[in-house]
């Protein structure tokens, strides 16, 4: 299987303590736990779903999503983990806002005529960790997040668990198995990184023996 993971620096593997790459981000240890399969990276550092960075444009998620299937194609999966730059000061940090950003990549994913005589992949949306309770305690807020961050954080699963729902779409809280550093709190360290890979990985054998 070819499986695409969609996702932002906790997906690339953004290390809160150097600001280096992690080795074994999930996306590489999935790979380990799935040999027989193709496992495509798509991480970029401050990717959004629908916000647009002024300083780097390219880091709107929804504004690549259609090259990003394109060039991968064909594809039996699309892993999305999105959601957590949205809550930076100066986004649109409305919940509703963002859940409409998240059924909008899956009616985009599920277009058929991006797929053409391939067909269309399944999708898993996965909510992300949470913007930790800690955040700014120790006086550095990483990347102009703040307290409101943390409280939307909290909002995202309950609202992407609706969407997907909605549209019979495989769902995985990250919050459920994996959790921030405090050396941020907001990249995930090595070891959750590790926790996270095995569940997407019992979540995709799951879908792949229900379809």
């Amino acid at each position: 299987m070819r499986i695409l993971c969609i996702g932002d620096s906790n997906t690339w593997g953004y290390n809160p303590q150097n600001g280096l790459r992690h080795a074994n981000r999930w996306t590489k240890v999935l790979a380990t736990l799935m040999p027989e399969n193709e496992i495509i990276e798509e991480g970029l550092n401050g990717r959004t779903i629908l916000s647009k960075d002024l300083i780097i444009p390219e880091r709107c998620g929804i504004s690549a999503l259609k090259l990003l299937l394109m060039s991968h194609k064909p594809l039996d999966y699309v892993v999305v983990m999105l959601g957590t730059n949205e809550l930076k000061v100066g986004s649109n940090r409305n919940i509703n806002y963002i859940a409409d950003g998240i059924e909008e990549f899956i009616n985009i994913i599920n277009s058929k005529e991006l797929w053409q005589r391939f067909g269309i992949p399944k999708i898993l949306i996965i909510s992300p960790v949470l913007v930790r309770d800690e955040l700014g305690k120790n006086g550095n807020v990483f990347d102009n997040y703040d307290k409101e961050s943390v409280t939307i954080s909290k909002m995202l699963a309950p609202e992407f668990l609706k969407i997907c729902s909605k549209h019979d779409i495989s769902f995985l809280n990250a919050a459920d198995y994996a959790e921030a550093s405090l050396a941020d709190c907001i990249h995930m360290d090595e070891e959750n990184h590790k926790k996270l890979a095995v569940a997407i990985y019992k979540k995709l054998i799951e879908i792949d023996k229900n379809k």
